[in-house]
């Protein structure tokens, strides 16, 4: 599963409603649209599980699509 972020400036910094962690996944996708959910969990230092989760909820708030 590969999510890109949309083309967007960087204004998910000022989004007090997403976490931390939600935050560092939309800054790694950024920097690297075609970094996939085992890449994105390693650099994140975070379980692949949590990874999918917050990547849901990223893309229902419309930060991310599907490709």
């Amino acid at each position: 599963m590969r999510k890109y972020h949309a083309e967007m400036p960087l204004f998910h910094v000022y989004d007090d409603e997403l976490t931390g962690t939600q935050k560092l996944l939309m800054f790694l996708l950024y920097a690297d649209s075609t970094l996939d959910v085992y890449t994105l969990s390693y650099l994140a230092r975070m379980r692949t599980e949590d990874v999918l989760l917050d990547l849901k909820e990223l893309e229902k708030r419309g930060y991310l699509q599907s490709k």
